[in-house]
């Protein structure tokens, strides 16, 4: 992608240099972090999610449910998550370092697993097989040697004096153990050595979320994470007075990239491996998507001129002065 050994031709004052920065994250913090989950059969045969993670803008609404329709062989608009509503549902650590897919995730699998089991128990019942004669089916039923049984009459006949009752499963997810997301960024650059203006010519983010989830949705968060860290890195700036009052006081001048600012070849990649601790073998995708971009840029640049630039933003003033030292 990056054709690192390719000749890096020079055009009068502008230099082309091309750099990389390995990086990884952690998901969530063992022994510390926890979270709960309630999954409730409803007699329509549909289920309620009480999740205690909070859906801030990163899809873990869409996780849970996915990975509780993986678990109860139902396709996913028959799961409805109900997320950080303090007054119902079970407690959750939070929505913090990188956790959610890993932590509130497992705890979903593991209600799931628990509903699942009951789900079969009595399914088996109804229809007067051994447990182990009976399999979960599309579409939301339970599945036996003499017929099958549908969810909805499961939880119908639970809830209307057989003596069962509602069918709940619970699930609480704490570990000891890591699991470590890792990627490469890949950036090339060219700088005027003349002006000290750069000009960010290709990026390109490789990401190990272990099992994605929810492609689309991983995918989409590498972009935004990364184009947010090349703001960081090349325009983003507050502005302080002597006395330290902002002068920076609105977007426009605060540099904020804008959609003509992405790179002319920008690209994110989802590089699956199975990791032990996450669901299914997922990973977080969140905030590793952020830890790339500058020593990316900074090494392309170091790259193309001889310069270190250590303290965002990467500006042309800074190049210039660097360009002076050496």
């Amino acid at each position: 992608m990056i054709q690192w050994s390719s000749p890096k031709p020079q055009n009068g004052d502008w230099h082309i240099g091309r750099g990389v920065a390995i990086i990884m994250q952690k998901s969530g913090i063992p022994d510390i972090d926890q979270a709960n989950c309630m999954i409730k059969l409803e007699s329509d045969g549909t289920f309620i999610v009480h999740s205690g993670g909070a859906d801030i803008g990163t899809g873990l609404d869409t996780v849970v449910t996915k990975l509780a329709a993986e678990v109860l062989h139902c396709p996913p608009q028959d799961v409805h998550v109900i997320s950080g509503d303090t007054d119902h549902a079970l407690f959750d650590k939070g929505a913090y370092a990188s956790s959610g897919t890993c932590f509130s995730g497992n705890a979903a699998r593991l209600a799931a697993e628990n509903l699942r089991e009951k789900i079969l128990f009595h399914g088996a019942q109804m229809l007067g097989e051994p447990v182990a004669d009976v399999q979960l089916a599309t579409p939301g039923v339970v599945r036996g040697k003499k017929g099958e049984v549908s969810f909805g009459d499961i939880a119908h006949k639970g809830e209307t004096g057989t003596g069962f009752g509602s069918l709940v499963g619970t699930g609480s997810y704490i570990t000891p153990d890591f699991a470590f997301p890792y990627g490469a960024n890949f950036a090339e650059v060219a700088v005027n050595t003349r002006t000290g203006e750069i000009r960010l010519d290709k990026f390109y983010a490789l990401l190990d979320c272990g099992t994605p989830v929810n492609p689309e949705l991983a995918l989409g968060q590498i972009y935004g994470a990364t184009l947010r860290a090349i703001g960081h890195s090349m325009s983003e700036e507050i502005i302080y007075d002597a006395e330290g009052h902002p002068l920076t006081r609105d977007l426009r001048s605060y540099g904020a990239p804008k959609i003509g600012d992405i790179p002319r070849d920008f690209r994110a990649v989802l590089v699956p491996s199975d990791d032990k601790v996450g669901p299914f073998g997922a990973k977080s995708i969140s905030e590793i998507g952020v830890n790339g971009a500058a020593p990316a840029i900074a090494t392309a640049i170091h790259d193309a001129c001889g310069i270190w630039l250590r303290e965002w933003h990467f500006t042309p003033e800074k190049i210039l002065t660097a360009l002076e030292k050496i």
